[in-house]
């Protein structure tokens, strides 16, 4: 069973500590998030009865969501416009305008497509384990994920040309 655990922290460690960093953007917090996060999964490990990477993506949304619940100076719920996402983007892109125009058109984003964004693209979820995770169907998560892109793109092309 140990062995089994350590496969499973190897596999997704990376993709786990991305997305926390994704929601969370303090490196110290980050790691003490992750160390939970795995924590509790090796606790339940006996438990799974899914996918293995839908299981332990929920253990971590769960458990951010706690770490914010948590934090009385951050705003949760319906206040959640007032909070920013940190800036894990700058290597990806060369230009700055390029990457100013994707962070404010991502933070136009309703919270449910910014949270589909970083599962499926920061945490590398595939459509099916997306759907295991968000309890829809794969179709509407693969539907859903190409609608946002496109909203992106467009978002994008607005603010660098105005």
């Amino acid at each position: 069973m140990k062995r089994n655990f350590l496969d499973i922290y190897e596999s997704f460690f990376d993709d786990v500590y991305r997305y926390v960093y994704f929601k969370v953007g303090n490196g110290w917090d980050v790691d003490d998030i992750v160390s939970d996060i795995f924590k509790k999964a090796y606790e339940n490990y006996g438990s799974i009865n899914s996918n293995v990477k839908a299981w332990i993506f929920a253990i971590a949304r769960n458990t951010v969501v706690d770490f914010y619940k948590k934090k009385k100076d951050i705003a949760f719920g319906d206040d959640l416009d007032a909070f920013t996402y940190p800036d894990v983007f700058e290597n990806k892109f060369d230009k700055e305008a390029e990457l100013n125009c994707l962070k404010k058109s991502l933070y136009s984003l309703p919270k449910e497509e910014i949270e589909i964004v970083g599962l499926k693209y920061f945490s590398n979820l595939s459509n099916k384990e997306l759907s295991l995770l968000l309890d829809k169907t794969e179709d509407a998560v693969k539907m859903k994920s190409y609608r946002i892109i496109q909203k992106l793109k467009k978002l994008v092309n607005i603010c660098l040309e105005g």
